[in-house]
């Protein structure tokens, strides 16, 4: 039996403890300013595209800031082709100016790096292989971002010599998947191959089919093919991106069409890497999830849904989809941001439910997430209509969020820059693009907004999308995941359920956090500052001695750099800090116009 004073004791522990969850709740609402943006400002105010290097542009003296004569990439090939959009873009992001010739006869000078698209040049390639063997002795580094056809490899020893290649094993080696080798992108070595045969049916996306080159010595392989032959030696198997040593320059080549993709950015960037004792160049350092169609508010497709979830879309959303995504986010070392449905279709009936609207624009605000508007939507309705009916609903909600950031999806060009002359999408700074193909994953979608791709498919991750994230993490320090809500609520026949597809975002995501935690997470608006900044940074690099000096000019804030090299590692830095990726790789954090980096061993 308990005692007066016990019970006495009991009841007012309980009310003390009943107040206190009691009052953390109701502090916990009036803190949470959920219907300020705090990332909108006036757009007038923040870098524009006129305020970025932009390489080849017509009139660039190939002079950074301070006078000196900026590193020159020459692309040799055609004009507008992929390639060529890869090394310009690269060009653009590293600071280096640009050259394009149709005809290796017709560049004079000795560039850093010579990208030629061989597969696209005529001529005697015995005369070709000489004229390249000469840049070599010039210490110029070349790059065959393509290769000859087989058959002119076969027939050519010059060319033979130049490449490294030993023997040309076949016109066609079927690969049962690929090999990179640890120290050319960042994130270690892994093998793209499948544990069984569903896995690479559901991921191998890869080019698995391609010409069999046995290399010589003297060549250091970066990436090669795994032959379904167990029994051959590593020296038989396929190179697929291989350097050779022709000092004082190197010949690297790429057996595939890699430099064609934006993953041709990072291999550009690791190939610049080693070609020298040291490496370092701008970066974006952002870590980010799109949740595209997240939420959506009103209550539609719902016999679908019932049957396959039994929920409507609204229980979808709170009881299935909303915890597993922050359960993700959460574990992930990314930053998120939701880009709200108010519908998906506007021809029905359904409309959105305010309430839910609030509540969730608290739970994002409560995650330090960030909350932006997307533009798709399953019917045939204009964008401005879309918008027109967006707004009328904030409005009725007496919710006066500026939106800062726009998911544009796989929309038309037409459809976004619409959306972009919209009143009530004044305060937009950036839009955020699914990843269609192509090399320019950041950049400008109109003069003061920028565009930013989201590279990594986290619902359909495939071998050749991992690469792709590799490369970007080497060549700008950025990711961006998307999570595609619609593809759920509207699925088609061939989709997976949604127990499937959240197991594969998580055990997809998961090895970034380890393999790339050293990178900062960022939502889409806190990236666009970035990437402004990054773009319209300058800089300058010398070293001495065991002091690596980097000058910086055309930004205020930190500004980040990675710096690789072989044989030495960083000890402090003066002005900054720094951040270890891996084993030859940092991440430097510029606070100054001018920093100092102190390196340990051999530079």
């Amino acid at each position: 039996m308990v005692s007066r004073r016990n019970f006495f004791s009991i009841a007012t522990i309980m009310a003390i403890i009943f107040f206190l969850f009691q009052f953390t709740n109701i502090a916990l609402e009036a803190w949470n300013n959920y219907d300020a943006n705090r990332y909108a400002v006036d757009i007038h105010d923040l870098k524009d595209r006129g305020m970025a290097y932009l390489a080849g542009l017509h009139g660039d003296t190939g002079e950074n800031s301070w006078g000196e004569p900026r590193g020159t990439v020459v692309f040799v090939g055609e004009a507008g082709s992929p390639m060529e959009a890869t090394v310009k873009n690269w060009a653009t992001y590293t600071k280096r100016a640009m050259g394009t010739s149709r005809d290796l006869e017709e560049w004079v000078g000795a560039p850093e790096l010579l990208v030629v698209d061989a597969a696209a040049l005529r001529g005697d390639w015995q005369v070709l292989a000489g004229r390249l063997t000469e840049y070599t002795a010039a210490g110029v580094n070349v790059v065959f971002g393509s290769l000859p056809d087989v058959g002119q490899i076969a027939a050519c020893q010059e060319l033979r010599d130049l490449l490294g290649i030993e023997e040309v094993r076949g016109e066609n080696a079927a690969v049962a998947g690929l090999h990179l080798y640890r120290g050319f992108l960042l994130g270690g070595e892994v093998i793209y191959q499948g544990k069984d045969q569903a896995e690479d049916l559901r991921r191998q996306d890869m080019d698995l089919s391609f010409p069999w080159y046995i290399l010589s010595a003297g060549t250091k392989t970066y990436m090669k093919g795994i032959p379904e032959d167990g029994s051959l030696r590593p020296e038989e198997h396929p190179a697929v991106i291989w350097r050779r040593s022709a000092e004082p320059g190197y010949v690297f080549a790429v057996n595939g069409s890699y430099l064609e993709d934006a993953a041709g950015l990072g291999i550009l960037s690791a190939i610049a890497a080693e070609s020298r004792s040291y490496s370092v160049y701008p970066v974006v350092n952002a870590q980010g999830m799109v949740a595209a169609s997240f939420p959506s508010l009103a209550m539609e497709n719902s016999q679908e849904l019932l049957r396959r979830y039994s929920r409507s879309m609204r229980g979808l959303f709170q009881d299935i989809l909303w915890p597993d995504l922050a359960g993700v986010y959460q574990k992930s070392h990314m930053g998120l941001t939701c880009m709200m449905a108010p519908e998906l279709d506007y021809g029905d009936n359904a409309k959105p439910d305010q309430a839910l609207f609030i509540s969730y624009m608290k739970s994002i605000n409560a995650l330090s997430a960030e909350a932006g508007l997307t533009g798709q939507r399953v019917s045939d309705t204009d964008m401005a209509d879309k918008l027109a009916s967006d707004f009328a609903f904030l409005e009725a909600a007496k919710l006066e969020y500026q939106f800062t950031a726009f998911y544009g999806g796989e929309l038309p060009e037409k459809e976004v820059m619409d959306a972009l002359g919209w009143e009530g999408l004044s305060s937009l700074r950036t839009v955020v693009s699914a990843y269609t193909g192509g090399s320019e994953v950041i950049g400008w979608q109109s003069e003061r907004v920028t565009r930013q791709t989201a590279i990594a498919d986290g619902l359909d991750h495939t071998f050749m999308g991992d690469l792709r994230v590799r490369a970007l993490e080497t060549a700008l320090g950025y990711n961006s995941v998307l999570v595609d809500a619609g593809r759920v609520v509207w699925p088609g026949p061939e989709d997976s359920s949604w127990e499937v597809l959240s197991e594969r975002l998580a055990s997809d995501i998961a090895p970034y956090r380890e393999l790339f935690g050293a990178f900062d997470a960022a939502t889409a608006s806190q990236c666009d500052q970035r990437i402004r900044d990054m773009l319209a940074l300058d800089f300058t690099e010398s070293i001495e001695g065991q002091q690596l000096t980097l000058r910086t000019a055309g930004t205020d804030g930190p500004v980040w750099f990675i710096l690789r090299t072989a044989n030495a590692t960083v000890e402090k830095v003066e002005g900054g800090s720094f951040r270890r990726i891996e084993a030859g790789a940092f991440l430097i954090q510029a606070d100054q116009e001018e920093i100092v980096v102190t390196l340990r061993g051999q530079v």
